[in-house]
């Protein structure tokens, strides 16, 4: 398998390149659209899988999936900010965790996502095979309540806002759900996994410290 990142400004949408075709994990914001479809251009992208239901990872979804002629994907709890485009507060705790949620439901709430339903709902442990990928879902709840990742048999694991790596690998830095958030990065710790993706920052390989891996542009 082959992993691609797309950079969206300071958050990462993944072209997931397996044998039977391709998966695009995340979106990016609106005004990445083209840069991201151009990267999945010739790709044979399949499923659009979204991690949670934030602008900056879905707000392309119903372009992308015209544009792609594939279908989406993303977790029941999360689907009326998809379909409905509702709006649901983020939480921190702290100086810098209330800061980072005020700034967040700011930008929630002055961002509007072009209505779609989604093809898929997913469910934890959901295999990914029939989309060409080797992989699965994995429920990683509390940033929103319907966050997901991606385990790849290969060891690669996504986790979208779960947890993120900007100065360095932590858990969500705001929640829907403290306590569940808490143990969603509990539970991305304890899985061994050869590299952890984030929905912003670095790839991170928990044996080798950070890595280089492809990006697509800047």
């Amino acid at each position: 398998m082959k992993t691609e990142r797309i950079a969206c400004g300071m958050a990462n949408a993944y072209l997931l390149h397996g044998d039977g075709g391709s998966i695009l994990i995340d979106t990016g914001a609106e005004k990445y659209r083209e840069k991201v479809a151009k990267a999945c251009q010739n790709a044979g992208v399949r499923l659009i899988l979204l991690t949670h239901g934030h602008f900056d990872h879905c707000q392309s979804a119903a372009y992308l999936t015209r544009r792609l002629k594939c279908s989406i994907g993303i977790a029941g709890e999360d689907a009326a900010l998809l379909e409905r485009n509702e709006k649901r507060k983020v939480y921190g705790k702290g100086i810098w965790g209330r800061f980072y949620a005020d700034a967040s439901n700011r930008n929630i709430e002055q961002n509007e996502i072009e209505a779609v339903t989604p093809d898929v709902i997913l469910e934890d442990g959901m295999s990914l095979g029939e989309y060409g990928v080797d992989a699965k879902t994995v429920k990683l709840p509390g940033h929103t309540a319907g966050s997901v990742g991606v385990l790849c048999d290969t060891g690669e694991l996504f986790v979208g806002d779960a947890m993120q790596n900007i100065l360095f690998p932590s858990a969500a830095w705001c929640y829907e759900d403290y306590e569940k958030a808490k143990e969603s990065a509990a539970i991305v710790r304890s899985m061994n996994a050869g590299k952890i993706f984030f929905g912003h920052g670095r790839v991170w390989n928990p044996v080798q410290g950070n890595a280089n891996m492809k990006n697509s542009g800047g």
